[in-house]
């Protein structure tokens, strides 16, 4: 939905007459977490009893397993609008999201059409807050229940409870016990993941590395991004042929064939590991009968779960409205679903309506507000610059162990996980250099092979802490069998933002993983390598004097001399360099110094 001035609202149903300062609240109920293990809390029962009682309809609020809100619908006194539920395909498996929602009337007790919406939409739960005077005045809950087939088309209702009562968050353990029942087994232990098979193609058999061709090993990274973004991976399959068919990818017969592998493995998600164009996820998805996404969406998806400042999420919904512009027609289905699954999540995804001049109006916006963020950014830099704070960017293939090595470095605590893309907003940490001064250390989203180019794009003013940093300290994870392969694909992309003419540190990270350490046959044209291990330091001081003599030397030394009346050139001295020596004359003091070159200008006249 969009407001009059152009602006998204992340809020289902009629609204029209809403005045946006009253949207605008409603919208901030996105922002409230529920803790694990709690059903609703008394916070989020308050907010949506006093908003409803100044509407007058009907607020509902759709509530994942994780405990985030991931949907919000305004009805009438007597209707909400329920939006379609993508859940688990078997009527034995629920969804995984609950829905709570309000009665202006001030009656708690779930209706015949909230029993039947939830049977339908396989719903945890449906919660009612019945509202008086703006009071959460009872709630109650009703919770699916198995048939005799083990289906969930029966319901059981608890209540009334009060907005404080703790008696109902004990309703989320009997919910994960309902759903875990054996009656189900291909499900067991897969609560919230969607089942993939993945599908890659060979042109080439050349390029082998200890016995994987270039296709393999893509679809092998394709399983990494796969189980990083949540899902189960069943089963890869690499078709091999000349070149892609235009219409199916791998060939419509290849692709029956598929279709009857992902039936007999209940899959419901197919992931392809190349781009895919609209025409082929429709001619795809109308063989196979389930949700098609191609690499580049997968890698969004993840990007979407990690982003966390206000930038990174811009940039991510910038990304994924530039890539599904052209897909509307390939990718409708999935478009403004609650809880879509992997490909369909993120800032952007309840925002992609079918009409384009609206996206391109959010595009619009989008491309405002990073061009506001990237001012404020240039002009940290230039304040960095005045104050010769030298910067350093950490690069590298995703997994390298970029967040760890800075960890190591400056003793922080940046979050470090062994999967790929856990560093996706740009961190900066303090790096101590000699004689009580600092660089400042930047963690740089990871790379990948097949990187599409409009993804490199929309990421530019991250990336470009690379492109305004004195120095590049380039992490190379040497435990990879494509340690080589790796290399070149942060060569290239670094290439395409003119960035290779910089000093460039490797670091050869991972060494404790080898049990025989060979150094790979790479040459660093730009400056040394190191043989690290950023987890238990091995390494680490050599690699910080390596730091200290490639970053660039602006300092000079000077020999000045200040008379008695002109004490501030000293405290300019001691404030923009240091002071080596000093010797008292009669007339004034002799100094030995050191200090930027950028500094001298106002302290010439001294020098002798």
């Amino acid at each position: 939905m969009y407001n009059k001035e152009g602006r998204t609202i992340n809020i289902r149903g009629n609204i029209e007459s809403l005045k946006n300062s009253v949207l605008e609240e409603i919208e901030k109920i996105y922002d409230i977490k529920i803790p694990g293990g709690f059903l609703i809390t008394e916070d989020l029962a308050s907010k949506m009893a006093v908003l409803t009682e100044k509407i007058n309809r009907e607020i509902a609020v759709y509530i994942d397993r994780k405990g985030n809100i991931t949907d919000i619908s305004v009805g009438d006194s007597s209707t909400v609008s329920l939006p379609f539920v993508e859940g688990k395909r078997s009527l034995k498996r629920l969804s995984g999201i609950r829905c709570v929602h309000t009665h202006p009337s001030g009656g708690g007790m779930v209706s015949a059409v909230d029993i039947s919406s939830m049977i339908d939409l396989r719903l945890d739960a449906m919660i009612a807050i019945g509202v008086r005077d703006g009071e959460a005045d009872e709630i109650y809950a009703a919770l699916p229940q198995r048939d005799e087939n083990g289906e969930f088309r029966e319901s059981q209702i608890f209540g009334p409870f009060r907005k404080d009562d703790d008696e109902i968050n004990k309703l989320m353990d009997y919910i994960y016990e309902i759903d875990k029942e054996k009656t189900d087994l291909l499900y067991e232990n897969e609560e919230e993941s969607e089942r993939a098979v993945l599908v890659g193609l060979e042109s080439t058999s050349k390029d082998k590395i200890n016995g994987m061709s270039y296709g393999e090993r893509s679809l092998a990274e394709l399983e990494e991004l796969a189980i990083t973004a949540g899902a189960i991976v069943l089963k890869k399959i690499l078709q091999t042929r000349p070149k892609k068919d235009p219409a199916f990818y791998v060939g419509k017969g290849k692709l029956e064939e598929i279709a009857l592998i992902c039936q007999a493995l209940h899959a419901d998600l197919l992931i392809f590991d190349d781009e895919l164009s609209a025409s082929q996820i429709n001619n795809i998805e109308s063989v196979v009968g389930i949700k098609v996404i191609d690499r580049t969406s997968l890698i969004l998806d993840i990007f979407a779960q990690r982003a966390r400042s206000k930038e990174g999420k811009y940039q991510v919904e910038l990304a994924q409205l530039k890539y599904r512009i052209s897909r509307l027609s390939g990718l409708g289905r999935q478009l403004s679903r609650l809880g879509g699954g992997i490909g369909t999540r993120g800032p952007g995804e309840k925002k992609l309506e079918t009409d384009r001049r609206h996206i391109r109006n959010r595009i619009k916006y989008l491309n405002s507000q990073l061009e506001q963020i990237e001012s404020r950014r240039n002009s940290l830099r230039s304040a960095r610059s005045d104050r010769d704070v030298p910067v350093i960017a950490l690069v590298g293939y995703t997994n390298a162990g970029k967040s760890t090595l800075m960890n190591k470095l400056c003793d922080a605590d940046v979050f470090a996980e062994n999967k790929l893309f856990a560093t996706l907003d740009p961190t900066t940490r303090r790096l101590p250099l000699e004689d009580g001064k600092y660089a400042l250390l930047i963690d740089t989203v990871g790379f990948i092979r097949k990187l599409p180019h409009h993804l490199i794009e929309a990421f530019k003013s991250t990336l470009e802490e690379a492109v305004y940093a004195d120095l590049l300290i380039h992490v190379v994870d040497v435990s990879s069998e494509e340690v080589e392969e790796q290399v070149k694909v942060v060569d290239s992309i670094l290439e395409d933002l003119g960035v290779l003419d910089k000093p460039v540190i490797m670091a050869f990270n991972k060494i404790d993983k080898v049990s025989s350490y060979t150094r790979p046959g790479i040459i660093n044209k730009n400056g040394k390598c190191f043989e690290i291990s950023a987890v238990n330091g091995d390494g680490i001081e050599e690699l910080k004097k390596g730091i200290k003599d490639a970053l660039p030397q602006n300092e000079v030394e000077v020999k000045l001399f200040v008379p008695y009346a002109e004490g501030w050139v000293i405290s300019y001295l001691h404030q923009n360099g240091k002071i080596l020596s000093e010797e008292h004359k009669e007339q004034g003091t002799e100094i030995v110094a050191k200090i930027n070159k950028s500094k001298t200008g106002a302290i010439k006249k001294y020098f002798v």
